[in-house]
């Protein structure tokens, strides 16, 4: 019977658990800076926010109040998530205007979005005559059930949000 057996020298055993050793010490040294020596990535949420850029697409809020029932973004919607409905006013009727002074021919009657269909894609807001419908900087609209991510925008609730989303400038980390 013979047996390959590789020999190795104490100079040789010393030496490779060294670099083993030192190898490990190496990675740890690595770990241990990156952990020490960089800021935290939490914040104190919802009382410091992060600064979101102005191009960014969050909520879609419409300013029903200057809306003139164009449908244009509702034909703009590639998923289809704005159900817009509206009866001609009467003629007899005064005709009121915007605050860019478009006239409101139309008297809008349903105006809602289901944002668990819509895709944030921008689409809807370019081309709204009016500018009354914006992507605003409020993310905060989570739900439980895919129901409640429909929005009326006629609704009273949802009309207070002008002051929430516009009125105010909540506090942004440094």
């Amino acid at each position: 019977m013979s047996t390959n057996v590789e020999t190795v020298s104490v100079w040789e055993y010393f030496r490779s658990l060294w670099q083993g050793v030192s190898s490990t010490a190496i990675g740890m040294w690595i770990t241990f800076k990156y952990v020490w020596n960089y800021k935290t990535v939490t914040i104190e949420y919802p009382e410091v926010r992060e600064v979101i850029p102005d191009n960014a697409r969050m909520r879609l809020f419409n300013d029903v109040d200057n809306c003139i029932s164009c449908n244009m973004c509702a034909i703009a919607c590639p998923v289809d998530c704005i159900y817009i409905s509206s009866e001609k006013r009467d003629p007899k009727e005064e005709v009121p205007k915007t605050d860019d002074g478009t006239p409101m021919r139309q008297v809008l009657t349903q105006y809602v979005i289901d944002t668990a269909l819509c895709c944030y894609c921008g689409l809807c807001t370019t081309v709204c005559p009016t500018e009354c419908l914006t992507h605003s900087n409020d993310y905060e609209f989570g739900q439980y059930t895919l129901g409640e991510m429909k929005y009326d925008y006629l609704a009273d609730d949802v009309r207070q949000w002008k002051q929430r989303i516009v009125g105010k400038e909540p506090v942004y980390r440094k």
